[in-house]
């Protein structure tokens, strides 16, 4: 585990650094680097691999998906962005109008942060009700008191902070209590 003092800073930066913006960020990217190929506006959907339209995106965007939210690792459509020039999968392929360094850090914070196409960040998780508090072993929406959400498993109160272990890394964090919303800070309280 790591210490108290660098795991908060860490566990605060992620909860209030600010949201990836599909409109504004990453569909440009998708419509200078991928739409040539991978759109039905454009006639063309390669591999029936389609990002120009809600409905067909929202194919793309699911677990077993191209793009796996809060799994960049596993979201081929990224993988395959970041293989060699020279590898037959790349995409897109071959010296064609390859993603920048800076678009792919933009696109694998996307899909770290959910791949929500509604915006900024994953659309507002609902506060459980109080019978369904968090208990430890299960994986639960944690919100700021800015409202960034992250997806961890309670693990404990520990004096003025929540030790929460992340869904994606595995790695455990001590969240002073006052950088979670008031909704995750009863739930913290209530699963104690």
């Amino acid at each position: 585990m790591k210490s108290p003092l660098t795991a908060a800073l860490i566990i605060a930066n992620a909860l209030s650094a600010s949201a990836v913006d599909f409109t504004k960020e990453v569909k440009p990217i998708f419509n200078q680097k991928c739409y040539a190929c991978h759109a039905v506006s454009k006639g063309k959907t390669k591999v029936d691999l389609a990002l120009d339209t809600p409905e067909r995106l929202a194919e793309v965007i699911k677990p077993g998906g191209q793009i796996i939210p809060g799994d960049p690792a596993k979201s081929s459509l990224l993988t395959s962005c970041k293989l060699p020039d020279d590898d037959d999968d790349s995409m897109p392929p071959k010296g064609k109008n390859r993603l920048t360094p800076a678009e792919l850090i933009t696109l694998e914070t996307w899909i770290k942060e959910g791949a929500s196409m509604t915006g900024g960040a994953a659309p507002p998780v609902a506060a459980a009700p109080p019978a369904a508090a968090p208990t430890t072993g299960g994986t639960q929406s944690w919100t700021s008191n800015d409202g960034k959400a992250i997806q961890a498993t309670f693990m404990g109160l520990q004096g003025d902070g929540v030790l929460l272990k992340m869904a994606g890394n595995g790695e455990t964090f001590l969240v002073p209590l006052a950088r979670l919303s008031a909704d995750s800070q009863a739930q913290a309280k209530a699963a104690k």
